[in-house]
């Protein structure tokens, strides 16, 4: 596991009441340990995860990184038997990333970590997807800052973003000002939302 370092400062600089999403869960083990820390924090956070629980191609017979939950059509009950210790700390939500970024308003999400497709088009279209949802001062971060596809995605969208040891990425979404209308504390540049400079 390389992601504990990133989840247990995003718990510990969490406001007391936040929303938290992770885009990708797979079978549950960033999850379970999101769960824990956040239990452990006695803070109030809202936990979603969004999962298709389909898999990718790779994973299906004959694609390379075939796994049998995934073949078999089982992979979200295995979630939810893994998750079974955190019954009642986290939210399901199965279907794709674009389509689970729809359900919240803009500016509605304190950390949004991504972890889905790894493909350029895909990661490139979650980050424009969740972006919007992340409040001003929240973190969006994602998995695989190795993928060449990925950095490339990362890079074109949020070139701000920084890499977080040893392979995620993370992006600290400016703290927004009123100062003759919305501005950028960071470069006093003014800007009509939150999503403006990125698409």
């Amino acid at each position: 596991m390389d992601y504990e370092n990133l989840y247990q400062q995003m718990v510990k600089t969490a406001p007391e009441t936040s929303w938290f999403v992770e885009v990708g869960s797979w079978k549950g083990r960033s999850a379970a340990f999101m769960c824990v820390e956040i239990a452990n924090s006695g803070k109030t956070i809202r936990f979603d995860c969004v999962d298709t629980w389909q898999g990718s191609s790779e994973h299906q017979a004959g694609g390379g990184c075939e796994d049998v939950d995934c073949i078999t059509g089982q992979l979200m009950q295995r979630f939810l038997e893994n998750m079974e210790p955190a019954q009642g700390q986290f939210t399901p939500l199965q279907m794709n990333s674009l389509q689970a970024a729809k359900l919240y308003k803009d500016a509605s999400l304190d950390f949004v970590f991504i972890d889905a497709a790894h493909e350029y088009e895909s990661v490139r279209a979650d980050i424009l997807a969740w972006l919007p949802k992340i409040k001003s001062g929240g973190y969006l971060a994602g998995h695989d800052y190795f993928s060449a596809d990925v950095i490339k995605a990362v890079k074109e969208t949020i070139p701000q973003a920084q890499p977080y040891h040893p392979s995620c990425w993370i992006y600290h979404v400016p703290v927004w000002c009123y100062s003759n209308g919305l501005v950028d504390h960071l470069d006093n540049q003014p800007i009509c939302s939150v999503h403006s400079r990125f698409v």
